[in-house]
Formats: structure tokens, sequence, C-alpha cells
């Protein structure tokens, strides 16, 4: 159940789509859309069509530990076959071929795949998917999208969304909204069963684009590991303030012994020093914020600065791992394994990574604010991508929507349990205790086969590795911090201005970067956001306040 996007980084991806799409001529692919202009990122304008309405499935095996529309219920075995419910009726019936684009992050797929072949039996359909390897996802989607031939089922990542992508979904693909805004989703009762948070990253500028892959609604945390932490201080970590925070970096760090509290991490060309959990502490808004009708960047807050200069206290006093404006994420992962470091921003898979050695127990420092107030988290995405239909008549968009919903069958139905494990004897074993385990055939050829990044059930927790402990943890965590998500006033707005300015926004950021390792003064860092503001800032917030008011 983790995502592995590593190798592929934002920067890349907007780097290479962008030129992609200059040199390869996207022009011909935005055809009929408003060009350029501030605003006219704006896929449609005016209506704000409802959301699916949400209706949760409650068929099938009742979970260890029970989830929501924010807390993943905790499944501790597998479903039994005589457990199952069928949650379509009939197969898909789509005519014809249908092509997709997804993505994958395991080795291609052999080319004879008998779970292809009976995905296909079960669908009732011929599938002619384009798996591409997340390293050259940007360029090969670059390169399909200016060809002219979109396939039927296109897959847009919500972590690295191409530029203009709002003018690309209104050219190219079908405003989904009429067949699955409020009630209307209820004809797909699978796509009713997702969330709503995953649905908010498709709604684009007021319209319905896409059928969203379903993550959890929380964004970065701090991972801890509360078994070391107890062996030094006697109580797992459980901060309410600032200051006692400080306190539990400070009685954990041991230099002599190369232990440290905290990591931050290199990403490419500025550091992260957990700024999402620090700034989060001190009550940054989730990006941006609504102060009466106008949008405020966190970074024009008083509230940012705070966080700076504490975070320099911190680095100051050597609770940081040393090594942090060099460490790469995975390097990070394994200091957190052999307890070099104790706490490190990451997501919420993390507590859950199966790669951990045994008996390493992972768990989240609950979100608290600094004066001991009430903690906030931010909301992520709530999605891992979205898959959008391209544009065609309405009988065929149906016939699409109806295949996603078949792929989009929940835990514990019979249609879920075949795409999760393939066939009895042939994709998977059943062991003597229970556990359902994938065969060497079905290992090659169920997760590179890539299916479920077209549509997905949403994720449970669950795990065919033993860590009863850390599924325990991961769902007391999100119980107890969903209360505390803080969404963003920008979900589902675009700024075409916002896409084409890292150079100024990664000045801003090396400039912080320089405060915190004493390089530079703070009123430089009051200075370059000052700049920042005039130059770029003051045209984000235009081209987002312009389009929340025509939404509003």
């Amino acid at each position: 159940m983790n995502d592995t996007t590593s190798g592929l980084s934002r920067r890349t991806f907007l780097t290479a789509a962008g030129v992609g799409l200059a040199v390869l001529g996207l022009g011909s692919a935005l055809a009929g859309c408003t060009p350029g202009g501030a605003t006219s990122g704006a896929a449609g304008s005016g209506a704000l069509v409802p959301l699916p309405t949400y209706v949760p499935i409650t068929k099938g095996p009742t979970p260890d530990l029970a989830g929501s529309a924010t807390v993943q219920p905790v499944y501790l075995s597998a479903p039994k076959e005589a457990e199952l419910f069928t949650s379509v009726s009939g197969k898909a019936a789509v005519s014809g071929t249908v092509s997709g684009f997804v993505i994958s992050y395991s080795p291609p797929a052999p080319a004879s795949n008998s779970y292809l072949q009976a995905a296909e039996q079960e669908l009732g359909c011929k599938l002619d998917l384009q798996v591409v390897p997340a390293d050259s996802f940007a360029p090969k989607f670059a390169t399909v999208m200016a060809g002219g031939s979109v396939p039927d089922l296109v897959e847009f990542l919500a972590f690295q969304l191409p530029p203009s992508y709002p003018q690309l979904l209104k050219a190219q693909f079908a405003d989904l909204s009429d067949h699955l805004s409020g009630d209307k989703v209820k004809a797909y009762p699978n796509l009713a069963n997702l969330p709503t948070p995953s649905w908010e990253g498709c709604r684009i500028n007021g319209r319905i684009y896409g059928v969203p892959v379903n993550r959890p609604p929380f964004g970065n945390m701090l991972i801890s590991r509360p078994d070391v932490i107890k062996d030094l201080t006697g109580a797992e970590p459980a901060p309410k303030t600032k200051d006692e925070f400080t306190e539990l970096c400070k009685a954990v760090t041991d230099a002599k012994r190369n232990r440290y509290a905290i990591s931050g991490q290199s990403n490419g060309d500025s550091v992260d020093w957990a700024y999402d959990f620090m700034g989060a502490m001190f009550g940054v808004p989730n990006g941006w914020e609504l102060q009466g009708s106008k949008l405020v960047h966190k970074w024009e807050s008083d509230r940012w600065l705070e966080t700076l200069s504490y975070i320099k206290e911190l680095k100051d006093a050597g609770y940081y791992h040393p090594d942090t404006p060099s460490i790469s994420g995975s390097q990070a992962k394994t200091y957190m394994a052999n307890g070099t470091v104790l706490m490190h921003q990451d997501g919420i898979s993390a507590i859950i990574d199966p790669s951990a050695p045994e008996g390493v127990v992972y768990d989240a420092i609950l979100p608290f604010a600094a004066d001991g107030g009430d903690g906030i988290v931010y909301q992520g995405s709530s999605m891992f991508s979205f898959t959008a239909i391209k544009q065609a008549d309405d009988a065929r968009v149906k016939e699409l929507l109806t295949l996603l919903n078949h792929l989009a069958a929940p835990y514990g139905s019979t249609e879920g349990f075949f795409l999760q494990y393939g066939r009895a004897g042939e994709h998977h074993t059943r062991e003597a205790d229970g556990r359902v385990v994938l065969t060497e055939a079905g290992s090659a050829q169920i997760g590179p086969t890539s299916l479920n990044r077209l549509a997905a059930a949403p994720q449970i927790l669950a795990s065919a590795v033993p860590m009863e402990e850390r599924l325990r943890r991961s769902h007391a965590w999100q119980e107890q911090a969903s209360p505390m998500l803080q969404k963003s006033p920008i979900t589902g707005l675009y700024s075409e201005t916002a896409g084409k300015t890292s150079s100024s926004t990664n000045a801003l950021s090396s400039t912080m970067n320089e405060y915190v390792l004493g390089r530079t003064g703070f009123d430089a860092v009051k200075s370059g956001i000052a700049s920042w503001k005039k130059s770029t800032n003051d045209k984000v917030r235009a081209e987002y306040q312009e389009q929340l008011e025509k939404l509003s």
C-alpha cells in the first residue's frame, strides 16, 4: 500500500513536461481553450457543481478497527472466500478496446500476462494499456498528449500535475459533472464509496474531470521511533507545547553516540527542515488562508517567521542531524530504521513501511500548538492520482465509468479480491493461517499491470507482512488527528503564474535555508519575502482570487 515516488521529483516532472509540451506543440492538444492570460487556467467558470455524494459500502467482512471518510479501517487478516460479496452486477460490457495510460513503480509485467487476460474476462473488455515507468512518465505524458492520439483513460498524478492541466482537461477530456456530481454518482456505487476529500482535487475550477485513486487525507507528519524514545526517556513522545518538544529533542540527542532528534532532508534545490510539521505547530496556514475575503500566502505570515526562528534554534542546539542539507529521503529513512534519527517528516504510509527491519516500531507525533492550544495537520490531496476520460459521446463515457466502477470494487468484494490477488492457485495461495500469499506469477503480473492506478477501492490498513502494532498505531493516530485537518482554500484552483515562478520561489527558499544555517541574517529573509511578494506572489494571488470570486 505504499507509493514509491522516489526518482520522479516534482521539479523533474514540471521541467520535462513543460519543455515537452512546448517543443512537441501541445497547442494542438489545447485547441479550443481560452488562450493564455492570468485566469485562463479555468477549465470551467461560474457554477460550482456539487461533489459526488459519499455513500459508504458497509457489506463484507467486519474490520478489526472501523474506518470513516478520513480514517482507514484495519483488517488484520485477509477475507475468506465465503465472506466475499458481489459489488457489481455483470461485466462492464465496454464496446471495443479500452486504451489507457498509467504509471508503474514495478518491473514490467511479462509479455505472457495471465492476470491481464483473466482481468479482461472479468471486466468484459479488451485492454490496451501503456504502463509507463515512473522515471519516464513525464516525457511520455507530454509526448502522448501532444501526439493527438489520447488514450481513453489517462492518469493524472496529483503530486505532479502538468502545466496548463485545466486547459488540457477542457480541450481533450470529458467533463464528468453531469455523470458524477451530487447523487448522480449513485449510478456507480463503488465510485460513490470513495470518500469526499478524494473528489475535491478532481473538481477543477468548479467542474469534475476525473475519478480519484484514494489515499488518506493527511499531508506530511513527523514520523517517530517511540520504542527508542521510550528507552531513552521512560515514555513515548507526547509533547503538548513548543517547550516540551524542545525538551524532548534535548533528551534524546547525543552527538557523541551519533544520535539526533530530527532529520530534515534535501529536496534538490532546497532543504526541508520538516517545515509542514513545524509550521503547523505555529499556526501557519496550509499554503494559503483567507483573511476576510483576501488570500494570504503562508510566507506572508508572522507565524512563518516564528517557525523559521524556532527551526534555527533547534538547529543551533544540535538537535537536527548535521547532514540534513544533503540527506536524501531514502537516507533519512535508513537513519530512522537504525536509530540514528528519531523523528523525520514523511507521509502516513511510513508508519507501515513493509521494508522496515523486524522489531522496529514507527508512529507519528500528534500535532500540537506551540502555546499548548489545538494542533493542526495539513490536509493533502487525498488521492494518489485521478483518471480522466477522453472526450466521447455520453454512451462511451458511461461505459468507461462503468469500467472504473468495477475497478473500484471495495475490499471484501468478489471483484476486489480478484483484482488484488488474481486467481487461486495461479496468482495466489492461501496459507494454513489464513494469509493470502501471491505466487511468483502473481507478484510478477498483478502489480506491474497497474489496473489499480486507473481506479481503486478506498485504501485500508492491512499487510501481508506481520505488523499488527504499527497498523493499530496508524489507525489511532488517524482517529486523533482527523479533527485537526486543515484544508487549503485554493484546492481545485489553478494559477498559470505559480507554475512559472520556480526561480524566484527557489531563491527565497534558499535565503531561508541560509538563515537556518547561520549564513545570513533575519533581515535578509524579510527582505526576500518582500521582493518575492512583489515580483511573484501578488500575481499568483490575483489569479486565485479571481477564480474564488467566480466560484463563490
